[in-house]
């Protein structure tokens, strides 16, 4: 039967019936455990050196210690954590002693700084002696205070662990924030004193990645790589950031490697473009300022601008007039809806500059024009715009070259007769200076122009009204018959009718007519009026008028 009883009828065991001596080896021993568990400041090792000590000391086995840890109940050796049955003895007072039939239980309390009070269980074969239970007391005292110890020594060590972990926390935020610092520092200067290579290189440096920067149509313009950092492409991340916000600036482009932060690489390339955007509206708004400074000097040239005052304001503009000049028209006959008329400019100007040769560009009398220093190879160029516009469907033409700024509205008409020349040739595409043109230069003088009509007139009157009256094209099929010489095949392809077409309005213009189309004489004439027809019908930049029904 298990008996629950107190250690003593008294709530202190009397001194009088211990044993001293044998309570002192008691107390001895236990000094010594108490100054080893005082110096582990750790709960686990406190309760090590107990289950250790705890039977050289007291002569009892332990059970467990139950005591508050955080406010929450805890049991070593573990177990289930519960809270101390009662009745629990209050420290100083009593151990309670428990006959569970095979052995005894002494049970004395442990108090905690400011935690309700624990207990410590030790288990005996034989039931307790006074001196036993004395020193058994005393441990539970001891041992309170030796847990107490530990457990604000672990919360300092929690607390200092906190407070590491908080600074480190805070370096590290403080170094990202010097960081982003940095690249902000970097990108305010080079987007005022930098250049667009100048911000992909120092991206590429802060994020060690690649860095791609595109035009406005998705071409590259810029690639910074970076040496020995070569990974697949699946294991790359690739960033893309709108130029200043704006896609008619560009995008550019990181490569992140998988070991780069993403969040500082997103920063960084988020003001890198501020930066860019800032460097392209910059550069822009100076080229588009350039430009309509270029525009107008060119339009006050081709209107007759004084040579004093043209050569000054060429120089505040940084083009030399003093120097020969050829004077360039373009026209192509490409749908305008897939172009703007700022691109026919651009594509005149790149043109240009692939020659190396300082130039100003504007587009008049629906015409673009060039002027640029002496030396311009028209097949060269010719190419060049064909690549551009995708197609050969234009003329470019040259007038004679302009040796001072005087000469330069007398180059304009010049290259203008040459284009509409061309226009109206058999053979509408290509490129022609006016030194090329031979007797159409007499046909297109203004000074000629009666003259001219008069020939018109008496070659081409009848046909012209028969073609007025009836919607047909005889004078441009026999144009296009002189210009091949009176050679049936050549004409009927570029024509794109039958020969047997062909031959009949052939009877019909020289039923029409009443000419001989035999008679040498006769076709030189004819020939010469077709070729002024053509040229006083046409208007400067007219698409070249080929198809005859």
């Amino acid at each position: 039967m298990t008996v629950c009883e107190p250690a003593t009828t008294g709530t202190v065991v009397p001194t009088g019936e211990l044993d001293l001596r044998r309570a002192l080896t008691g107390l001895e021993g236990l000094l010594v455990m108490s100054m080893a568990m005082m110096q582990r400041h750790d709960v686990d090792e406190v309760i090590n050196v107990l289950k250790r000590e705890v039977e050289s000391v007291t002569g009892c086995q332990l059970v467990n210690v139950t005591f508050q840890r955080d406010r929450e109940w805890i049991t070593l050796p573990p177990r289930e954590p519960t809270k101390p049955a009662e009745p629990s003895p209050s420290t100083g007072e009593r151990v309670f002693v428990q006959d569970n039939g095979d052995s005894w239980t002494s049970t004395t309390a442990v108090a905690v700084l400011n935690g309700a009070p624990g207990q410590l269980v030790l288990r005996s074969f034989a039931r307790p002696d006074p001196e036993q239970l004395f020193v058994i007391e005393r441990l539970g005292n001891l041992l309170g205070t030796a847990l107490a110890d530990a457990q604000v020594h672990e919360r300092h060590r929690r607390r200092a662990h906190e407070l590491g972990a908080a600074n480190n926390e805070m370096a590290r935020t403080v170094a990202a924030l010097q960081h982003r610092e940095g690249v902000l520092e970097e990108f305010a200067r080079l987007s005022t004193t930098g250049t667009e290579l100048d911000v992909a290189t120092s991206l590429s440096r802060l994020t060690g990645s690649a860095v791609v920067l595109r035009d406005r149509f998705g071409h590259e313009t810029t690639r910074i790589t970076v040496a020995g950092r070569y990974q697949p492409v699946l294991e790359r991340t690739s960033l893309e950031e709108v130029i200043g916000g704006r896609p008619e600036l560009g995008t550019i482009e990181l490569e992140v490697p998988p070991d780069k932060d993403r969040d500082d690489a997103s920063f960084a390339l988020r003001y890198a473009g501020v930066a860019l955007g800032l460097l392209r509206a910059q550069a822009a708004a100076m080229n588009e300022l350039e430009n309509r400074l270029s525009r107008d000097l060119l339009d006050d040239l081709l209107g007759g601008l004084p040579a004093d005052v043209a050569v000054d304001r060429a120089s505040a503009q940084g083009h030399d007039l003093g120097v020969p000049h050829d004077l360039i028209v373009c026209a192509w006959s490409s749908e305008r809806g897939h172009r703007g008329h700022d691109r026919d400019v651009d594509h005149l100007r790149m043109a240009m500059a692939r020659q190396r040769l300082p130039c100003l560009v504007v587009r008049n009398r629906g015409l673009v024009v060039a002027l640029a220093h002496r030396g311009v190879d028209m097949g060269r160029m010719f190419n060049d715009l064909s690549r551009a516009y995708g197609d050969t469907n234009g003329v470019i033409a040259k007038g004679e070259p302009a040796n001072s700024p005087e000469q330069i509205p007398r180059a304009y008409e010049q290259a203008q007769r040459a284009l509409r020349a061309r226009q109206q040739s058999h053979n509408p595409y290509g490129f022609i200076a006016y030194a090329d043109l031979g007797v159409d230069r007499l046909l297109a003088l203004d000074g000629n122009a009666e003259e001219v009509e008069r020939l018109i007139t008496d070659w081409l009157g009848d046909l012209l009204s028969y073609d007025r009256r009836h919607g047909t094209e005889l004078v441009p099929t026999l144009a296009a018959y002189l210009d091949h010489g009176g050679k049936y095949a050549d004409t009927s392809t570029t024509l794109t009718i039958h020969r047997n077409t062909l031959r009949y309005r052939i009877s019909r213009i020289t039923e029409i007519s009443g000419h001989d189309l035999n008679d040498v004489e006769t076709q030189l004439n004819l020939h010469l009026a077709t070729r002024a027809w053509r040229l006083r019908r046409a208007s400067v930049g007219e698409p070249p008028r080929n198809a005859v029904r």
